[in-house]
């Protein structure tokens, strides 16, 4: 029998350094990806990543483009490029992995997911904590009904960072929504298996003597899932006290007891154990059989969309959009489904009476 053999995807690499430094640098240890070109505009990011992976730079994404040969692109820039660069992508060929959020605009990340059906590529989103250990074996757990049916989530998270002074970020008007909630409100998909069907929110500046700051750093907001799931959101990252970490702290209560992410510990408590006063009890997460690279690449060996594709992804970036909208207008609002078709045809009712 012949040995076999080693499946290898071409990757060119957009974004070397930030956040797109641990992607390629992630991607270079997995088997199943070989990198051969990467871009960015700063010569220093395109030293390290020459001399890293031994592959050619380019400061212009077309030229990268035409000059390397490639079966996929990771797009790790600031989002304003994620659409025009996934699109060019997969108009020439390419399967995409972009980072979050998928663009900076609604239509133009249904643009990337249309032009993803039309052309029969993947566009993959690199969303990283439903990878992470402690949510998968959450996610398992609720599953499995081991707290019951789900009735309430509180996610929290406290942080103190600079990333709303300096950088591209410190000049996006909604931080915190922007940058960081796609990745938590992916997370409550994830862990409930539901959708948003309405939600109320608010964001705000800090007031710090000495500092002047544009962004928001503070967002409290009340989401109502289907299946009658209310979750209760709060992040904020100029905390000075009481701080979670990055990670935050997740709390979610079902019919039979509840369950504390945080820390990348889990600690659970039933309301049959609590009244036989026993202390809430601490499990040990189990990872996943694979890891995020893993699962990219065997999608596109496969051809089959993961649960960060696009077309899954484009649910979570529209909480992200009602949610500004909520902020703007200080008002609840209703996301596409059933709610808002109900809220609808109430209206056309109301003109035609």
């Amino acid at each position: 029998m012949l040995p076999e053999k080693r499946f290898s995807i071409s990757l060119l690499c957009v974004g070397l350094g930030g956040m797109g430094l641990g992607d390629w640098s992630s991607a270079a240890k997995v088997k199943d990806f070989k990198i051969v070109a990467g871009v960015d505009t700063q010569k220093k990011a395109r030293k390290v990543f020459e001399e890293k992976t031994g592959a050619p730079t380019f400061d212009d994404f077309t030229t990268a483009l035409r000059n390397s040969k490639a079966d996929a692109v990771l797009i790790a820039t600031p989002d304003a490029y994620h659409a025009p660069y996934a699109i060019q992508a997969m108009e020439a060929g390419l399967d995409v992995i972009c980072e979050k959020p998928m663009a900076d605009s609604l239509e133009n990340a249904r643009r990337m997911h249309r032009t993803a059906e039309r052309q029969g590529k993947l566009l993959l989103l690199h969303q990283q904590l439903p990878w992470r250990p402690i949510y998968n074996h959450l996610q398992q757990m609720i599953k499995e009904g081991v707290i019951g049916t789900l009735r309430q989530m509180e996610f929290d998270m406290y942080v103190f960072s600079d990333v709303c002074l300096i950088g591209y970020r410190s000049k996006l008007p909604q931080l915190m929504l922007q940058d960081l909630a796609i990745h938590h409100f992916d997370l409550m998909r994830f862990l409930t298996g539901q959708k948003c069907e309405r939600l109320r929110v608010c964001s705000w500046r800090p007031n710090e003597e000495g500092k002047k700051v544009t962004a928001t750093t503070s967002v409290y907001a009340i989401l109502e899932m289907t299946g009658g799931i209310n979750v209760c959101y709060r992040s904020k990252i100029r905390e000075l006290q009481d701080q979670t970490g990055y990670l935050g702290r997740i709390a979610i209560t079902g019919s039979r007891g509840s369950v504390i992410a945080t820390d990348d510990k889990l600690h659970l408590q039933t309301f049959k154990a609590y009244a036989n006063k026993k202390p809430p009890r601490a499990i040990t997460p189990k990872p996943p059989k694979k890891d995020i690279w893993q699962s990219f690449a065997n999608s596109i060996k496969t051809r089959k969309p993961m649960w960060t594709s696009s077309g899954n992804n484009l649910k979570s970036l529209e909480m992200l959009f009602a949610a500004m909208r909520s902020v703007a207008t200080r008002k609840t609002v209703e996301l596409a489904g059933k709610s808002a078709k109900r809220g609808q045809a109430q209206k056309r009712c109301k003109k035609k009476s």
